[in-house]
């Protein structure tokens, strides 16, 4: 450095060592946070009559969708509140199956305490009927359908012919429940799925006979996290599961 007077000596070194003191303060900052997107999801929940099975099948952008579906009983039905584990809501609902509610006023007794509510999407099942709440906060594209024995619900969805598309795949399908819940939920998929796409897939069927040892489990499949296609995954998954223990029924 130059002969400079003291005082522009320090001014020098401080220009100097700026951009180095900038570097260290981004790395102790650490790295910039993700954004988080909406942990929300498409599903469909059903029931065989002939058999006495209950089903459900979900395939969302976040990870872990499965952990999500253990809310389903024989002989009382399930319910799924989607976007989220959303545990206490869930168990409420249940209860009041359990009580003999019809799904409507039970999914009503779940939400009758959540402030929240109208950014929630509810679907219940029971022997005596289906319902499906969406709240009027929920991103778009919402949609639901509900028929004889099922019920299917998403939200942020590519758009609303996704649901349409596993309404009409499901009532036109026959055959063990668990192939007519997965051949809804490739349908959604390929009428567009979720915005984001889906990393994460499941299907649970309950009912007499099960396969497992747990829970009544006739199939109980889960894809937790995949970079893409999930459903495809969960399809995979069903092949090589029923290839070592056989098909359900």
């Amino acid at each position: 450095m130059p002969n400079l007077p003291f005082d522009a000596k320090i001014s020098a070194y401080a220009i100097a060592l700026a951009p180095a003191l900038a570097s260290v303060a981004v790395d102790c900052a650490g790295p910039a946070p993700l954004t988080r997107t909406p942990a929300n999801s498409y599903a469909i929940l059903a029931r065989d009559p002939l058999t006495g099975e209950y089903g459900v099948a979900a395939a969302s952008h976040a990870p872990l969708v499965g952990m999500n579906l253990e809310f389903i009983e024989p002989e009382v039905g399930g319910v799924v509140a989607l976007g989220g584990p959303h545990l206490e809501l869930n168990e409420k609902v249940l209860i009041a199956l359990r009580d003999g509610l019809p799904p409507d006023r039970a999914i009503a007794v779940g939400l009758a305490a959540d402030p929240d509510r109208e950014a929630r999407q509810v679907l219940a099942l029971s022997p005596t009927g289906t319902a499906v709440f969406s709240g009027k906060k929920l991103e778009r594209h919402a949609a639901h359908e509900t028929g004889d024995g099922f019920a299917a619900a998403g939200n942020r969805l590519a758009g609303k012919e996704v649901i349409a598309a596993m309404k009409e795949s499901f009532v036109s399908s026959d055959g063990p429940l668990a192939d007519r819940l997965l051949a809804a939920l490739a349908a959604g998929r390929d009428a567009g799925g979720e915005r984001n796409g889906e990393h994460s897939a499941a299907l649970l069927v309950v009912g007499p006979g099960a396969r497992f040892a747990t829970r009544d489990r006739l199939a109980d499949l889960r894809i937790d996290f995949v970079a893409e296609d999930a459903v495809g995954a969960l399809l995979v998954l069903r092949a090589r599961v029923d290839s070592v223990y056989g098909v359900v029924r």
